[in-house]
């Protein structure tokens, strides 16, 4: 009888679908509750990892050191050189031409293999003149400031130039303009070089006027003191050599007091005046009486 019951009920539960594996199989086959992972499989957590990977920690490496190095060391060598008297400057460098063998009696002059320089002469006598003189055809010069002698027995400054270092440059007082002139007084070139005055002007002081504000002489529309002016010394027109320089209206040799630094305690000269003069320094001038200018 039991077993009839059991075989009865075996059939009656199929039809019940209410079981319990069935159940947790279904529970896994949709399973759509995380398959897209879209929990986190995107990983759209800044995975363009765009944290600054352009790296815009100024690579351009502007350390503004300022490389350039701009220490103005002015290669130019704007120093006027002024050479002791009597050297000469030869390129920029001071030289003794009355006994340097490789610029003997002048720059780029040199003696030859052995062969001293004595007096500016390749194998002449040292003894010939006193030390940084040079022997110019028997009479010993001062290269560096002679402007019957500038740089070489052979050049001679004109007369509106004097002998600087042993080159011939403009008288000082004189402006270059392509050519030395006198633009305190020239009416050409009235304080510059650029100005002229207009006809019946004179230059005076470097200013175009009426020739009553020059209080001295007017020589060609040019106002001059011709007690001091060697281009017009006493008079217009009258011009000293270029060895010269206009004293009280007369022109007198001049020379540099080689090895004076003033004229107090200078021997130099011997019986001629001393006198520091502007542009030419410590000179011995032989003005006699009348002084220095």
């Amino acid at each position: 009888m039991k077993a009839f019951l059991w075989m009865i009920l075996a059939l009656a539960l199929p039809a019940c679908d209410c079981g319990g594996d069935s159940g947790k199989s279904d529970a896994d086959a949709d399973a759509d509750t995380d398959t897209d992972a879209d929990g986190d499989t995107d990983t759209d957590t800044d995975t363009d990892s765009d944290t600054d990977t352009d790296s815009d920690t100024d690579t351009d490496s502007d350390s503004d050191s300022d490389s350039d190095s701009d220490s103005d060391s002015d290669s130019d060598s704007d120093s006027d050189s002024d050479c002791p008297v009597p050297q000469i400057d030869c390129g920029g460098v001071c030289t003794d031409v009355s006994s340097d063998a490789a610029n003997c009696g002048a720059c780029g002059n040199a003696c030859g293999a052995g062969e001293s320089c004595g007096a500016g002469v390749c194998g002449g006598d040292p003894g010939d003149c006193d030390p940084g003189y040079v022997n110019c055809g028997g009479e010993c010069r001062d290269l560096s400031a002679d402007p019957e002698q500038c740089g070489d027995c052979d050049t001679a400054c004109g007369h509106l130039e004097y002998c600087e270092d042993g080159a011939c440059i403009c008288r000082p007082g004189l402006t270059d303009c392509d050519g030395c002139v006198d633009a305190a007084s020239d009416p050409s070139h009235c304080g510059d070089c650029a100005t002229e005055c207009a006809g019946g002007e004179v230059c005076t002081d470097g200013v175009c006027g009426d020739e009553g504000a020059c209080a001295f002489e007017v020589c060609d529309g040019a106002c001059i003191d011709t007690e001091t002016d060697a281009l017009n010394c006493g008079g217009c027109g009258d011009v000293c050599a270029p060895d010269q320089i206009c004293v009280a209206g007369g022109c007198a040799d001049y020379e540099p007091a080689v090895g004076c630094d003033s004229c107090d305690g200078c021997d130099f000269c011997g019986g001629e005046n001393c006198c520091d003069l502007v542009g030419y320094g410590i000179t011995c001038v032989d003005s006699g009486g009348d002084g220095c200018p």
